[in-house]
């Protein structure tokens, strides 16, 4: 029986291989996550429906820790219809962070955590990281907001904050299935081991690094109406701080702190906080308000409706 299932992995394995160099570049679609171990990846450059990689825009690199990239190439259809996802605050179940249903028929069975998070030979041991990172530099097309607020940019395998987690799928130039370990198997060689078939996030922002027209983060917010220092960038100083929300956490907001060598917590600290992707987006669904992992709401007028950008901005 042991032959047989050993026999059976090493036909996937195989097979995931040869997808590989098939090439099906995706199509450029907006919508919205840090180590090394093992064996490094090289991006190819197409995969089945595997997208193609770009230096993206210069911006000076901000944190420690370095790791791996690639994608793979098994395509299967994933839960992104919006009358199908959990209720608000649900948590991450039956929601399009949810891969257990979507495995390919024969593939091993997936588990909700899986594709992010591994207990054992992951590659940091901060969240117990399983997902490979995207090597790509992330840039805007404009060096600051209109108050003078420096957008620094990162590079994806090596910021700490929890933007460049995201971007490890959603920027599209890594497999949702390229993980470090997975059913006591390492990945090795160009070979993903991609669990549960899956390919690419088909909904994707920062493509080859270029952020430009999304919102910024990993830059510092006006905590208490006061200048911060977040990524190396500080609070412009034309900034009408009385145009945002003194402290957003108490809307359902969630900010971080830059405490130093690169290290980004998620607790607010007085002249160290900034937002990143998480700010807006809760990706296990646990605070969020509907589709798209949203914090707030698409729709409304006011701050009491929940209507999202209103959460941070006065207007």
């Amino acid at each position: 029986m042991k032959l047989i299932k050993l026999i059976a992995f090493g036909s996937l394995s195989l097979a995931l291989s040869t997808a590989w160099s098939q090439s099906t570049p995706l199509p450029n679609q907006p919508d919205p996550s840090t180590g090394t171990v093992g064996t490094k990846l090289t991006n190819p450059t197409s995969g089945n429906f595997g997208a193609q990689t770009g230096s993206g825009s210069t911006a000076p690199v901000q944190g420690t820790i370095g790791g791996p990239g690639g994608p793979s190439g098994v395509f299967a259809s994933f839960n992104t219809n919006p009358n199908n996802v959990s209720a608000p605050g649900a948590g991450l179940l039956n929601t399009s962070h949810d891969f257990t249903s979507n495995a390919l028929a024969g593939a091993p069975s997936v588990g909700l955590c899986t594709f992010c998070h591994t207990p054992h030979k992951a590659q940091s041991t901060l969240l117990l990281w399983n997902h490979t990172l995207s090597k790509n530099t992330f840039a805007w097309d404009v060096a600051a907001t209109t108050a003078g607020t420096a957008l620094p940019g990162f590079t994806g395998n090596t910021y700490m904050g929890p933007s460049a987690k995201c971007l490890s799928c959603h920027d599209g130039s890594v497999s949702l299935g390229d993980v470090s370990w997975f059913n006591q198997a390492s990945r090795t060689g160009s070979a993903s081991l991609n669990p549960g078939g899956i390919s690419n996030v088909k909904f994707q922002v920062g493509r080859s690094g270029n952020l430009s027209g999304t919102h910024p983060v990993a830059i510092p917010y006006p905590l208490n109406g006061a200048p911060n220092v977040y990524n190396a960038s500080t609070t412009g100083a034309r900034l009408a701080t009385n145009d945002f929300v003194t402290d957003p956490t108490a809307n359902n907001m969630r900010l971080y702190s830059d405490v130093g060598g690169g290290q980004i917590v998620g607790k607010v600290q007085a002249g160290k906080t900034g937002m990143e992707c998480s700010t807006c987006h809760d990706p296990h669904n646990k605070a969020a308000n509907e589709v798209m992992f949203l914090r707030g709401k698409l729709t409304g007028s006011s701050q009491t409706d929940g209507y999202l950008c209103l959460q941070c901005h006065v207007k």
